[in-house]
């Protein structure tokens, strides 16, 4: 059943395209570019009626139109394609670092509820009027803001007794004594782990709404209830920052975060689309086309899925274009990309789907039968003066350069292609290092906030009694570790650097073993408690002799604040985190697939890699690439194409610029496969002049000659000699024998049978079947008979005049084994002076001796 179309412009589309194409700014430049060239055709086909070319202009731009069409919906197919990958990419990884975020959240708030200060706080508190209470009312604020200053994700931690009375909170500005007792309750009757509320609450009324975490504090040992203790969290800084590291603003995009029930809790632009707006939730479809506030946009709904099991609020993230702003052109201005590049890329199914090729193939096919028929044409004038000889040579070259404009279109989609690519390089490399950035900030506050825990300072001021508390110690330890599923061990150290203590028994070998002399130096040597130490990524047998990171901090005396009397490490599970940072930013298609031939890396600024997803390298091997992508300063990036074992890579490279006030030095990689590296090229072709314009300051004899190429190499012979130039499917090939034979075959040419040669062994070049598209019939004298051979050519050059003392005749020349030059000549641009060739002309009468006596 033949496919319904509509057209629109002059142009016709598939149904399902017209309320998008109008949109589509590629398609536009495209059809107006292509509109004009149609005028072109028409005002070439008027003038081919004065001169005596004899080319069906009408079916050349038949021809065009018709691939035009073709191309023009599949660019816009493949423009939806691209902005709705896009899109559904950045709104599953908005709505995905969140819920990374929220599962540290998590894992907070059921640490620091069980904190024993607190404990003893709420045990001791009697009231705001007692001078004791007030004194431990201080120390806890102060405690508080300890750890806020450790971790600067909070505004305000609030502590609560059992009946909702605020007793004492980081943020005293905050004149509340009562909270809604139905919060309370809530959070009391929970028998989950804590309790997550996106909500008015009364205890911080100068917000609408707030994210707290909560949970019940319990006497230790005991399930009696002591009070309530809740976290507020930073969720507009929060969701400001992963919104502007995905938010393109050029496109008028708006990144939102709804709730279960369509809601617009945050949103990246609320002049653009405010709080509380319901929007459609978009899951089951690749898009949907919505009209908001009097405006048509393209939108797109994610969930999450999940970090580590934790699957956070039932919300989701929506990201909403206007359709005008949706699909606009890619800038490539200063883009000059090898031919030999843009040919790897076509033949990659990745980038370039089966259809798109087969436009580009017919294009060439087009191209190469217009570049042979002004060929001919230019041939056919070189034989007869007629009055329109001029006239008709420039409007046959005329009709060719217009020929070339038409094709031109198909190498602009190139560039904008592997531009688009190359940004893509550059926006993923900038998020994996984004994503690395925040985890490792959280890790760099872990071992200072957990350096504050009380009973770790008790059993390590108490050398004797420090044995008797190992097993608790190690409870304490196990705990932290099951909210903070990303390390593989905490170690728990006395100020010698013995291990006292760890979390996971595997490693139980090490208690009592000193821990390595740097480590325990550098982490003692720490003078307070907003300073940690990280090692070097590298092998340790803390971590199974892989390489990773260690974070510690020092432990600090209760009775002497400045004195160190231990410290804690704890050991990232970086080849599990690192691979599964750089897994989550690796495109998918709108099904969730990974894009193929897709690889990320993260590097010092050494090579030295430190992750990567592909099978093919390993941590602490090297990445042997331009030293110029080594060379960034923090926060730099950069993208460009390179040559890397057999293939054409797009990579992209940002240096992180670290996150809040945690710095870091890493390089992101990201390697897209643009194709493999091969030394021929098929689909692309250079575009030709077509005809060299004769000088009027020749003051001798002139010669016309017909030029070409075979391979590299430039090639002539007398245009008197060439009786025309035919398509290589015109060939007959022989019966199957010896690969060498020069012989090829026959073609039928006007009721006459002509054999074909292939000279391609007597250059000096590996020179492709693929590569050859022509057949140049040429004919000489032969015992005053007039014989005719065809010789197998890669393309078709210019017709032009030299004078014939400019052709430097060479005796005996050779060229392989066989004599088939008889002279060189320069062959000048009259258009540009500057630039001229050297093409040598074939002694065809010679040739075909030399070649027969092999046949």
């Amino acid at each position: 059943m033949q496919e319904e179309t509509i057209n629109y412009k002059g142009i016709n589309i598939k149904n399902e395209l017209y309320p998008i194409i109008k949109y589509v700014e590629d398609v536009d430049k495209y059809k107006d570019e292509l509109g004009t060239l149609n005028s072109s055709w028409d005002i070439l086909s008027l003038l081919g009626q004065l001169g005596d070319i004899n080319i069906d202009i009408g079916k050349t731009k038949d021809n065009f139109l018709n691939l035009t069409s073709t191309l023009l919906n599949h660019l816009t197919i493949q423009q939806i394609k691209k902005v709705t990958q896009e899109m559904n990419f950045k709104s599953q990884v908005s709505i995905d670092i969140l819920i990374r975020n929220l599962f540290e959240r998590r894992a907070d708030i059921g640490f620091l509820a069980t904190d024993d200060d607190i404990r003893l706080f709420l045990e001791n508190f009697v009231s705001k009027y007692a001078e004791n209470s007030l004194v431990l009312k201080q120390n806890i604020k102060k405690r508080f803001k300890e750890y806020v200053s450790k971790y600067s994700v909070y505004f305000d931690i609030v502590l609560l007794d059992t009946n909702g009375r605020v007793l004492v909170r980081m943020n005293e500005d905050i004149d509340v004594e009562k909270v809604d007792i139905s919060f309370i309750h809530k959070v009391l009757n929970t028998s989950e782990d804590y309790v997550e509320s996106y909500q008015y609450h009364d205890f911080i009324p100068k917000y609408k709404q707030s994210l707290v975490y909560s949970y019940k504090v319990k006497k230790s040992n005991s399930n009696e209830i002591l009070g309530v203790l809740s976290l507020c969290f930073k969720f507009k800084d929060e969701m400001k920052v992963i919104f502007n590291n995905l938010v393109n603003p050029k496109n008028k995009e708006c990144l939102t975060i709804l709730d279960e029930n369509g809601y617009v809790i945050a949103s990246s632009d609320k002049a653009h689309i405010n709080l509380d707006v319901k929007l459609p939730i978009i899951l089951n479809e690749k898009y949907k086309i919505i009209s908001f506030a009097g405006r048509d946009y393209i939108a797109k709904s994610s969930q999450t899925t999940g970090y580590q099991g934790f699957f956070g609020p039932k919300w989701y993230a929506h990201i909403m274009i206007p359709l005008e702003y949706a699909f606009l052109s890619e800038k490539h201005e200063g883009l000059a990309i090898d031919e030999q590049i843009v040919n790897s890329m076509i033949k990659n199914e990745q980038h370039f789907s089966k259809e798109l090729k087969d436009v580009f193939e017919n294009s060439k096919k087009i191209q190469d039968n217009l570049t042979r028929v002004i060929w001919n044409g230019n041939i056919i004038q070189s034989k007869f003066n007629s009055t329109n000889r001029t006239f008709s040579r420039a409007l046959l070259n005329e009709i060719g350069l217009t020929g070339n404009k038409a094709s031109s279109s198909l190498d602009n989609l190139n560039q904008t292609i592997i531009s688009s690519i190359l940004k893509d390089c550059e926006f993923l490399s900038s998020l994996a290092i984004d994503i690395m950035d925040r985890n490792l900030y959280e890790r760099a506050n872990d071992c200072r906030w957990w350096a504050l825990t009380s009973y770790f300072k008790e059993a390590l001021e108490d050398n004797l009694a420090i044995n008797q508390k190992e097993e608790n110690l190690g409870s304490i330890l196990k705990y932290i570790n099951s909210l903070y599923t990303v390390y593989t061990n905490l170690i728990l150290f006395d100020k010698e650097g013995k291990v006292i203590a760890i979390s996971n028994d595997k490693y139980s070998s090490i208690i009592g073993k000193t821990l390595t002399q740097d480590l325990v130096e550098k982490t003692l040597f720490l003078d307070n408690t907003s300073k940690y130490y990280v090692s070097k990524f590298e092998k340790t047998t803390l971590y199974d002799n892989n390489s990773t990171y260690i974070y510690s901090s020092a432990i600090f005396s209760l009775k002497d604040e400045k004195r160190v009397i231990g410290g804690i490490a704890t050991i990232f599970d970086s080849t599990s985190q690192f691979y599964t940072m750089l897994d989550e930013v690796l495109p998918k298609d709108n099904n969730g697939v990974k894009q193929k031939g897709v690889y990320a890396f993260f590097t010092d600024k050494n090579r030295q890699i430190i992750a990567t997803t592909s099978t093919n390298f390993e941590v602490n091997s090297y990445l042997d690439i331009d030293e110029n992508f080594f060379k960034l300063n923090n926060g730099q990036s950069l993208s460009r194409i390179i040559e890397f074992r057999g293939n054409y890579y797009a990579v992209g490279v940002k240096c992180s610029s670290g996150y809040r006030e945690y710095k870091n030095d890493v390089l992101s990689f990201i390697f897209i496969l643009i194709g493999k590296v091969e030394v021929d090229t098929i689909l692309t072709q250079a575009k030709t002049k077509f005809i060299t314009s004769q000088k009027k300051d020749f003051t001798g004899n002139t010669t016309e000659l017909a030029t070409f190429y075979l391979g590299k190499k430039l090639l002539a012979v007398n245009s008197k000699n060439v009786v025309e130039s035919i398509g290589i499917e015109e060939l007959q090939e022989s019966i199957e024998m010896d690969n060498t034979n020069p012989f090829k075959g026959m073609v039928l040419h006007k009721n006459r049978l002509i054999s074909v040669l292939d000279i391609r062994e007597f250059i000096n070049e590996d020179i492709s079947d693929e590569t050859l598209s022509n057949i140049i019939l040429v004919e000489y004298d032969k015992d005053n008979v007039e014989h005719c051979i065809g010789l197998l050519v890669s393309s078709l050059e210019t017709i032009c005049t030299v004078e014939e003392k400019s052709i430097q005749h060479i005796q005996n020349h050779f060229l392989g084994s066989g004599t088939l030059i008889e002279s060189l000549v320069e062959i000048k641009d009259t258009d540009d002076v500057k630039e001229s060739k050297v093409a040598m002309l074939l002694d065809i009468k010679k040739l075909d001796e030399n070649f027969t006596q092999r046949v």
